[in-house]
């Protein structure tokens, strides 16, 4: 079989972004997955910040909306006593069309509305798969194969060779390729075969997830219905999301501990619910909460990805956001040193840069985690009527407004930085603190190009992607840059930037912004030798 560029085991979201990026930067793969179909039993549910400004630069941002629930649908979390009892808290979120129409009145609320198109998207994981499933079937760069297993694979200085099995047949194949990526999840194949470990603090707890069908449910849920109910109810404390902002709807049961999942689980969700509704379960999950990141996330061919290299606890909406991460800052290298520019030591950054950001958004998860355990202790007389069920509700409500960093964590999805990083050269200015629930747009080296809009209709973002971007404010030429770059084959785009608030956000009359849209470099001039600068942000040097 003729050599492929990327075999890509695994077509979970992570998975399917790498293939789909690679293929927008030109890049062949092959995509294999065991299951045949999408697993029906949602998961992940939060489409973060940062993950739907990767998708508008793939086309994919309006397609993963239209995956989700309803435009007018409110995005609101509500603590409850049971779903249709006692409204306990609630942390009111707008909807798709509120920030369409309303984004700037609402930004003066919430000033982080103001820093990306995007501020909360609510779309579960197996409808997401599917929607890039059926994008992937129109790119000719991305070949698939499921039904089909990784099986095993060994690794030489020019790439690997993979073994496959069809699951159905038993019949095999022999993968020769690149590169190997293991988006291949907890039970990874890639970093078993690699010998790499998971570290961290492990099982957090148990948990169960019910996904049940319950067709008169929305419509009782008031006049402004959120997407997410915290049940407190002493034995049946957890999460009832919904899917499709309809008749589809997830209870997750957060188990103390010791606790095992028992009981009738139609009568479980009756009694999280509040009332004798119709149910009809769909599917039951046992879960872990972990929190687990590899101590390595691959070789020189041979990289991880998403739940293959870090395992979350889902409070906080970090994990598949996360590996989407991963696959982006893979793309790019990857292609990079397909096409011959990238330098030697480019795909080595990835572990440099990807790792810290793993580790830190497992941590922040599992503290998530952590705090929740508090609201389920709730007092004696939660649910009753009258002052003593006021008291014991607003007693608990107190407790909740720190947890805006649990569902808003917008400095989780838009602060984490490269810095320090391999690729990227510090300007000795001091970088603004990263803070969970708040963010600061900075154009700091290694932080994400900050976002503007150039037009109504035309970001910042939207400048950033298949090439390095050289941003030119003022008379600033940045010519000693241009001419490094053209001789060590760099893809460079220069854009004159004339707006002066952008100026002022941007800080600097010259900066170079990755295709991953971090920026590497920044200054007023050329002052540092201009080849060191492309060789350095190109993965040529290391330091």
């Amino acid at each position: 079989m003729k050599k492929i560029p990327v075999l890509i085991a695994g077509a979970g979201p992570v998975g399917l972004t790498l293939a789909i990026d690679l293929a927008w930067r030109g890049i062949p793969s092959l995509l294999i997955e065991p299951l045949i179909d999408v697993h029906p039993h949602p998961r992940a549910i939060s489409i973060g910040v940062r993950t739907m400004e990767h998708f508008r630069r793939l086309g994919l941002d309006q397609k993963t909306i239209d995956a989700g629930v309803p435009r007018d649908r409110a995005l609101d979390v509500i603590y409850m006593d049971r779903m249709l009892g006692h409204e306990v808290f609630r942390f009111p979120i707008p909807s798709i069309n509120e920030l369409a129409r309303d984004a700037k009145t609402l930004a003066a609320g919430t000033p982080e509305i103001a820093a990306s198109p995007y501020y909360k998207t609510w779309t579960a994981q197996s409808p997401l798969e599917r929607m890039l499933r059926s994008h992937v079937t129109t790119l000719p760069a991305v070949e698939t194969r499921y039904g089909w297993r990784l099986d095993k694979f060994t690794e030489s200085a020019d790439g690997v060779v993979a073994d496959i099995v069809e699951v159905a047949t038993g019949r095999r194949d022999s993968i020769p390729a690149d590169y190997l990526v293991g988006c291949d999840g907890a039970n990874s194949v890639v970093r078993n075969g690699l010998g790499i470990s998971l570290a961290g603090r492990g099982t957090l707890g148990n948990a169960s997830g019910l996904y049940f069908r319950a067709p008169a449910l929305d419509a009782r849920l008031g006049r402004r219905p959120g997407v997410m109910y915290w049940v407190l109810a002493p034995g049946i404390g957890g999460v009832i999301y919904t899917i499709n902002g309809g008749d589809e709807w997830v209870f997750n049961r957060y188990l103390a501990p010791g606790e095992t999942a028992s009981g009738e689980p139609i009568a479980l969700i009756r009694r999280a619910v509040g009332a004798d509704i119709a149910v009809e379960l769909l599917s039951a999950q046992n879960w872990l909460p972990r929190q687990l990141v590899a101590e390595s996330y691959g070789t020189q061919r041979c990289f991880l990805a998403g739940d293959a290299c870090h395992l979350f606890v889902p409070t906080g909406g970090f994990g598949m956001n996360t590996g989407i991460g991963d696959a982006v800052d893979l793309a790019w290298k990857i292609q990079a040193r397909l096409a011959g520019w990238g330098g030697a030591h480019l795909l080595a950054s990835y572990e440099a840069e990807r790792r810290p950001v793993g580790l830190f958004n497992t941590l922040e998860a599992a503290d998530n985690y952590d705090k929740s355990t508090s609201i389920f202790a709730v007092p004696e007389h939660l649910e009753e009527d009258g002052a003593r069920g006021d008291t014991a509700r607003a007693g608990i409500a107190a407790l909740l407004p720190p947890k805006i960093k649990h569902f808003a964590p917008i400095g989780v999805h838009l602060g984490y930085r490269y810095d320090p990083s391999p690729l990227v050269l510090a300007d000795g200015s001091a970088a603004p603190p990263l803070e969970v629930a708040n963010y600061t747009p900075t154009a700091h080296p290694g932080h994400r190009a900050p976002h503007a809009w150039i037009t109504p209709e035309r970001s910042t973002l939207d400048l950033f992607g298949k090439d390095f971007t050289l941003l030119r404010f003022g008379d600033a030429t940045g010519d000693a840059l241009i001419e490094a770059g053209g001789k060590a084959g760099l893809p460079l785009t220069v854009v004159d930037i004339a707006d002066p608030e952008i100026a002022r956000l941007y800080e600097r009359l010259l900066v170079l912004v990755r295709p991953d849209g971090h920026v590497a470099w920044r200054g007023d001039s050329i002052a540092a030798d201009a080849y060191q600068i492309v060789d350095t942000v190109r993965g040529a040097m290391w330091p």
